[in-house]
C-alpha cells in the first residue's frame, strides 16, 4: 500500500479476497478488502509506525485470517506492506483437537463413575449380600467391556488414520461383501425382527479390495441401521457400478437424521440426539470414512428426519495404488 491506495497484490491475496489486483490497484483498503479490522490495522501501523497484527473470522466464507502490517521503513518510504495468512486449516484442527478432548472426556466420565459408585456400594456391605454383589459385578464387567472396546477402537482409528494398517487387497465381487456383512449382522437383525434385503447385479466387476475392511464399514453401517430402525423394518443393501467404481448403500427406513447432524456424523465421538442415550461409542462411523478413504473412495450420507437414512460410500475398481 502507497499513500493509502493499493499498489499490488500476490495471488494469495487475490483468493483471499476475491478480487483481482487489477481491480484492487489503484483503490484504498476499505475499498478493496471490506472490512473495518484490516483498515483499522493499516491505519494503527500507518499512524504508529511499528508492526501491527490481528486476526479475523469470516463467518460467511467459514475462513479464519491473520493479518500483519509492516512498515518498511526507509526501504520503501511511503510504503505499507500488509501480509495475510489463512488460519483456517489450523484453526479447525485446534477445534478439532478440543472437541476430541472433550468428547473423550465425557465418553470416559459415564462408566468410570458408575464403577466407582459399584465399588463403593460393594465396599459399604453389599459384598455380604450374595445376589447383590452378583448384580453389581455383572455391572461392573459391562462397564470394563464398554471402557475396553473405547480403547480398542480408538487405537484402530489412529493406526488408520497415520496409515500403520496395510490393506491387504485382492479381487472380489460386491455381491460377496454384502452378502458377508449380512451373514455377520443376521442375529441382530433377527433379534429387533428386521429383515436385511440384498439388490446387487451378478454382472457388476470385481473390486480390488481389502475384504476385511470393506467388510468393517459395510457392519459398521448396518450396525447403525439396525439400531434405529422399528421392528418389522427392512434394510436394503445394495451396489452399482457408477464412475468406474462401485457404489454400496445401507437403507434403513428407521428414525432419521436431522440435517444439522448429518454433516458431522463422521466426526469421531459424534452421536446424534436420537443416539446419545444408546450403547456405543460414537466411533464406527469415523473408523468407516477412514477406511474408504484409505481405498481411495469417498463415502457420504442422505438422510430425512423421521424419513429413514441411506449411507453411501465409493471405492474405485482400480485403484490408483497399492496400499
Amino acid at each position: 500500500v502507497y499513500k493509502r491506495q493499493i499498489n499490488a497484490m500476490n495471488p494469495a491475496a487475490e483468493v483471499i479476497f476475491e478480487i483481482t489486483s487489477e481491480e484492487a490497484r489503484g483503490r484504498t483498503v476499505a475499498e478493496a478488502l471490506r472490512q473495518h479490522q484490516w483498515i483499522e490495522l493499516y491505519r494503527d501501523c500507518l499512524e504508529t509506525g511499528l508492526e501491527r497484527s490481528t486476526t479475523l473470522e469470516i463467518p460467511a466464507r467459514k475462513i479464519f485470517l491473520q493479518g500483519v502490517a509492516i512498515p518498511p521503513g526507509e526501504t520503501l518510504p511511503g510504503y505499507t506492506l500488509l501480509v495475510f495468512q489463512d488460519l483456517s486449516q489450523i484453526r479447525r484442527l485446534e477445534t478439532t483437537r478440543q472437541d476430541f478432548i472433550s468428547n473423550i472426556s465425557h465418553e470416559l466420565r459415564t462408566p468410570l463413575a458408575s464403577l466407582k459408585a459399584l465399588t463403593e456400594t460393594l465396599q459399604e456391605g453389599a459384598l455380604d449380600d450374595t445376589q447383590a454383589a452378583k448384580r453389581f459385578l455383572r455391572r461392573m464387567d459391562r462397564e470394563v467391556d464398554a471402557l475396553t472396546q473405547m480403547v480398542s477402537e480408538l487405537l484402530e482409528l489412529s493406526r488408520i488414520e497415520s496409515d500403520r494398517v496395510p490393506l491387504v487387497r485382492r479381487s472380489i465381487s460386491a455381491q460377496d461383501l454384502l452378502e458377508e456383512a449380512r451373514k455377520r449382522m443376521s442375529a441382530q437383525a433377527d433379534r429387533g425382527e428386521l429383515t436385511i434385503e440384498i439388490e446387487a447385479s451378478e454382472d457388476l466387476p470385481q473390486v480390488k479390495v481389502d475384504p476385511r475392511r470393506i467388510e468393517q464399514v459395510l457392519v459398521n453401517l448396518l450396525h447403525n441401521a439396525i439400531k434405529f430402525s422399528d421392528p418389522g423394518d427392512r434394510i436394503q443393501l445394495s451396489a452399482v457400478q457408477e464412475e468406474d467404481g462401485i457404489t454400496f448403500c445401507v437403507e434403513d427406513f428407521g428414525t432419521g437424521i436431522s440435517e444439522a447432524d448429518l454433516e458431522r456424523i463422521f466426526e469421531r465421538f459424534y452421536k446424534t440426539d436420537q443416539a446419545r442415550s444408546s450403547k456405543g461409542t460414537g466411533l464406527g462411523l469415523s473408523i468407516a470414512k477412514h477406511i474408504v478413504e484409505a481405498h481411495q473412495g469417498r463415502i457420504w450420507a442422505e438422510s430425512a428426519f423421521t424419513q429413514g437414512s441411506r449411507f453411501f460410500f465409493w471405492i474405485p475398481l482400480t485403484p490408483h495404488q497399492d496400499q
